[in-house]
């Protein structure tokens, strides 16, 4: 009558049965049989079912007391029947053979739970929702002689409050498997009472081994569906739910928990099932019950660790949205939507910032524009050609009175020619605005520094506000696991109800800080798409950078070498200023403006004895004339006799030297020279303000990089702590304040962990904009070269790096 499990028997060693109560080693055996509800689906609750993980902790637990047998004779089901499982059930109850009963199953589990005192001790670890089902509970056990079950917090009731916080909504589907209905005659009417509390209309739709009954089933105006766990089930049959619900866009929510969410249903508010833990759970339990104790005094709740689990896949498929107050601690599957094409890594956004930010394509305008000036400087050095036409009318008297030299009406064409041949100002003029060029080239090349600069620098705080976000967030899911805990330890009267509520202010406390820090990423992600010109709320995925990241070191192997001691790291800053100073963009722009100053200087020296020579032509042609006093008979326009001069023309040199201009040229002198002195001054400062700077942010790095190491070790010297501090506030051994203390210490410890793996990256990032150069410009040739230099350096100061041993100094 009973289908024996050959499944089992190749998912572990299957030890037979000895006679007698004794085996071969002295310990006492005993038998353990088992009863499930029928042949479970690979998926699930079946998966849970069927891993080989109860009998290995049983057997690993045990071992060195009790020789555990378990055999095929005690291994039934009940093929997937409420009278079936109650058959298998009395059958273990009367095997004489059989010593303890493991109830793998649901059915299984309700049907043992219900009985009363039993006859032989139990543990049933699959039970749903202990209200639900109306299990007995006394104090936190079962208090049932021999009776222990296990069962999540699983409340019916809070997870439809949190499906219609999630989505809202009047009526719903629940799916529920037709074995659980008839297995649990009260699940219809407290599941109806639960939904009309809630301002819910119900339909129970029952689900078999197929789902496209129950999916024609749904009500047309239905506007969600609560999914139980479908034990039977098929893999197939479970997509093809998924894809239906998604067809006809309804938002969907599993009881079972996070498996249910990777495979497509939208959410679920049960983490994932920790088999092991279950396992191990149930093993203590066997080992405790074989020692004596009471199976009906042995707790019955295992905290789950409530969270909010969302497929945004799915989400997106369905058009339906959670809201902010929603998203804040769930946990988003597929939040990244796999279409946004754009990607960005740290190097792909400094060379970007380099190509389309528009405060250095305005600078390259405006040195383009300089070069027009340095054009119209020079050009009062070049030859200076006008041509041009003259028509003129003059009074009839001086007509007459001109002899045909000036016709009352005449029209000319001319030209002038001239050349300046000696003007210290117009070369002042143009050696200045050649100076005044390479200072705007420097400026923009500073420009450009500080945008690859803040490029890199924003594209960190973006994967840096990332990093905390996760970490506010686990600490969201940290504090709800332990308001979770805080009610179990109400319910057995080990908490006061101040313990839970002060964790539902702590909740609301943790969502503020999610709140902010996702504000702080949204804010970073819209700093960087403005300085690399995208739209500025334009979705990108980015690329994870790292402390061993290539963009950030040259040569990282032998770089560590140089910066390994204190006297090396000396060393090495005096050349990284060194090479700072060579190159510094604020230095250049400086020496360029102190060149022209020098040159405006020596004009005003020169302005006291310099003349300015030119040489001047004059062409004049007259090429029609008109009226009285025009020469040729007729005296008609146009008409000039050939036998008069039509052509005049001068040459002149032209020496100018401005003697008296009222104290100007004293006045000029001392305001270059002055100005002159203020830039050397500027320079002098500036060349301090970037050695500081070099130092003060090499020093800065130096501290931040041997702080990873520390803060990681404190993150895990807190986490540590807390999971100490955690299972003692489990075990009523301390209380909530101390708990608090701990997980604040741990949270703060993380964040500081991040904190200092970024500013550390950071910092790295400064160090070369300080030096004037990103490694990321270099060729290998460039990269080369600094090594050389950098070496040379070293043998200058006497210290030979290649004999020392390299360590990462955050390692």
């Amino acid at each position: 009558m009973f289908i024996r499990l050959g499944l089992y028997l190749l998912l572990f060693l299957v030890l037979t049965w000895a006679p007698g109560s004794y085996a071969a080693n002295g310990l006492p055996i005993v038998r353990i049989g088992i009863v499930t509800d029928g042949p479970s689906q690979p998926q699930g609750w079946g998966k849970v079912i069927r891993s080989k993980l109860f009998f290995k902790e049983i057997l690993k637990l045990t071992r060195g007391e009790f020789a555990v047998r378990f055999s095929m004779d005690r291994v039934v089901h009940g093929n997937w029947s409420v009278s079936g499982v109650k058959k298998a059930v009395d059958f273990l109850f009367a095997n004489p053979n059989v010593d303890l009963v493991l109830a793998l199953g649901v059915i299984a589990t309700n049907e043992v739970s219900l009985r009363g005192p039993l006859p032989k001790p139990v543990v049933a670890p699959f039970a749903i929702d202990r209200q639900l089902q109306d299990l007995p509970f006394r104090n936190g056990t079962s208090g049932v002689r021999n009776l222990n079950y296990l069962t999540l917090p699983h409340s019916f009731e809070r997870d439809v409050k949190t499906f219609k916080e999630l989505i809202p909504f009047t009526r719903m589907a629940l799916f529920v498997d037709k074995i659980l209905i008839e297995a649990l005659p009260r699940l219809r009417v407290k599941a109806a009472r639960t939904a009309k509390e809630n301002g819910i209309k119900l339909a129970i739709i029952p689900v078999g081994n197929r789902i496209q009954p129950a999916l024609a089933a749904l009500p047309a105006d239905v506007e969600t569906v609560f999914v139980t766990p479908l034990l039977r089930l098929p893999p197939g049959e479970f997509k093809a739910l998924v894809a239906g619900l998604i067809d006809r866009r309804l938002p969907s929510f599993s009881l079972f928990g996070r498996e249910e969410v990777e495979r497509g249903l939208l959410a679920s508010a049960a983490p994932q099932t920790n088999t092991l833990r279950l396992a191990r759970r149930v093993a203590l339990n066997v080992n405790a019950i074989l020692l004596g104790e009471n199976a009906g005094n042995l707790s019955v709740t295992m905290p789950r660790g409530e969270r909010l689990v969302i497929n945004m896949a799915t989400a997106r498929a369905i058009g339906s949205y959670p809201s902010f107050r929603v998203l804040i601690e769930a946990e988003l599957l597929n939040e990244e939507e796999e279409k946004i094409p754009r990607r960005l890594s740290l190097y792909t956004a400094m060379r970007e910032a380099v190509s389309v930010n528009l405060d250095l394509a305005a600078a390259d305008r405006r040195v383009a524009a300089g070069l027009g000036e340095v054009g119209i400087a020079r050009s009062a050095l070049l030859p200076q050609v006008d041509i041009g036409s003259l028509a003129s009318m003059i009074d009839q008297d001086r007509a007459k009175s001109g002899l045909g030299n000036n016709p009352e009406q005449a029209v000319f064409a001319t030209g002038s020619l001239r050349q300046l041949l000696y003007s210290d100002s117009a070369w002042s003029n143009f050696t200045v605005q050649e100076k005044t060029q390479e200072s705007r080239v420097a400026q923009r090349r500073e420009l450009r520094l500080d945008i690859v600069r803040d490029a890199g620098v924003i594209y960190l705080n973006v994967l840096r506000t990332k990093s905390i976000e996760q970490i506010q967030k686990e600490n969201l899911k940290l504090t709800r696991n332990n308001l979770e805990l805080a009610r179990v330890r109400l319910s057995v009267g080990a908490a006061a109800r101040d313990e839970v509520f002060r964790w539902e202010s702590e909740i609301a406390e943790d969502r503020i800080s999610v709140l902010n820090t996702q504000a702080q990423r949204q804010q970073a992600a819209v700093a960087l798409n403005r300085i690399l010109h995208r739209p500025l709320e334009e979705r990108f995925v980015t690329e994870e950078a790292g402390v061993n990241d290539p963009l950030l070191f040259i040569g990282k192997e032998r770089f560590f070498a140089y910066v390994n001691n204190p006297r090396n790291f000396f060393v090495f800053r005096d050349f990284e200023v060194q090479e700072g100073l060579r190159v510094s963009p604020e230095l250049q722009q400086l020496d360029a403006l102190i060149a022209a100053q020098g040159r405006r200087a020596l004009n005003a020296e020169r302005a006291y004895w310099a003349p300015d020579l030119a040489f001047q032509a004059d062409f004049s042609q007259r090429y029609a004339q008109g009226g009285d006093g025009q020469s040729g008979p007729g005296g008609v326009l146009g008409s000039v006799t050939p036998s008069q001069d039509r052509t005049t023309f001068n040459l002149a040199l032209d020496l100018t030297f401005p003697l008296i201009e009222g104290g100007a040229k004293d006045a000029k002198q001392t305001q270059a020279l002055e100005t002159l002195r203020e830039l050397r001054l500027e320079r002098e400062a500036t060349v301090g303000r970037v050695e500081e700077r070099i130092r003060s942010i090499m020093f800065q790095a130096g501290a931040s990089a041997p702080s990873i190491r520390l803060s990681r070790e404190a993150a895990e010297a807190a986490r540590k702590n807390l999971e100490l501090v955690l299972d003692k506030y489990s075990r009523g051994a301390v209380d909530i304040i101390t708990l608090l203390d701990a997980q604040n210490n741990s949270l703060t410890a993380n964040l500081e962990a991040a904190n200092t793996a970024y500013d550390f990256m950071v910092d790295l990032i400064n160090i070369q904009r300080a030096i004037g150069q990103f490694d990321y410009f270099l060729y290998k040739e460039e990269q080369e070269a600094w090594f050389q230099r950098l070496e040379a350096f070293f043998k200058k100061a006497g210290i030979d790096t290649s004999k020392e041993k390299v360590l990462s100094p955050f390692q």
